[in-house]
């Protein structure tokens, strides 16, 4: 494996500068978020270099647990983030970290003990990363959709409390935007899956090439991970959307909207 420089990665950073100039020059007023972003991705990654390489050395099941927390603490915390109505009270990240953990983490320890089978099985080269990829795609379709079922819930109020007054249950009179919002989290999974192999090479795939492992057993380990990302996606959406629209809801089935807060 060809290793990089830090000098390299600082020449590479050049491009992003360049960038966030051109961008602005050409109406993005969002340049400083943008290069934030990137400082912001770039402490974070060292940080965690740092960290796991620590983990993976002490091969301690508790500091694994407790890497895995943090990465589910902060996944919960930005589906919360991105909504434009959070729900008071905190209920948005209660319902980014219900949903997120039933799903990526039970994934992730049946795929351990069934199928890899590491010794032991909470090995952090195998959990850590794993449970990374799950977490990175669950959470932006769990917010996806959860952001799609308030903003719509919010403009077609009309609608669904017409449905209400003919005697739909609120089940009924929310199908339709639940149907939009599972939609709209699952498309771009869709489009992944569908590109994966020919129009991109997914990232654990070229990880493990340029790490030097056979094409064809890294292909595998593929194949497995955009198994348990779309389902880990797909479970973890339908539970946050139910969550969602339980509270839109009092026990009366009369659609509560004054418990939502516009963020921005």
């Amino acid at each position: 494996m060809i290793f990089l420089s830090y000098v390299d990665l600082a020449t590479l950073s050049v491009l992003i500068i360049l960038l966030g100039g051109l961008l602005w020059l050409n109406g993005f007023t969002h340049v400083k978020q943008f290069w934030w972003a990137n400082l912001r991705m770039v402490a974070q990654l060292l940080f965690m270099g740092v960290w796991l390489s620590w983990v993976f050395y002490a091969d301690n099941w508790i500091w694994v647990a407790l890497v895995g927390l943090v990465m589910l603490l902060a996944a919960a915390y930005e589906i919360a983030k991105r909504q434009h109505y959070s729900f008071k009270g905190g209920y948005s990240l209660w319902i980014g970290l219900f949903s997120i953990s039933m799903t990526s983490l039970i994934l992730l320890v049946g795929v351990l003990t069934l199928v890899i089978e590491p010794q032991p099985w909470y090995q952090p080269q195998y959990a850590i990363p794993l449970l990374g990829m799950l977490l990175g795609n669950s959470m932006t379709a769990i917010a996806l959709g959860v952001d799609s079922l308030t903003r719509n819930a919010v403009q077609f109020k009309p609608q669904i409390e017409a449905q209400l007054a003919l005697g739909k249950t609120a089940k009924q009179a929310m199908q339709f935007v639940r149907e939009q919002s599972l939609h709209t989290a699952m498309m771009p999974v869709v489009n992944m899956l569908a590109a994966a192999g020919i129009i991109s090479l997914p990232g654990m795939m070229t990880g493990q090439i340029l790490a030097g492992t056979d094409p064809s057993e890294a292909v595998k380990y593929q194949i497995m991970v955009m198994f348990l990302i779309a389902t880990s996606t797909g479970l973890g959406t339908l539970i946050a959307i139910n969550l969602a629209c339980r509270k839109l809801f009092d026990q009366r089935q009369r659609l509560i909207l004054d418990q939502l807060d516009k963020n921005h």
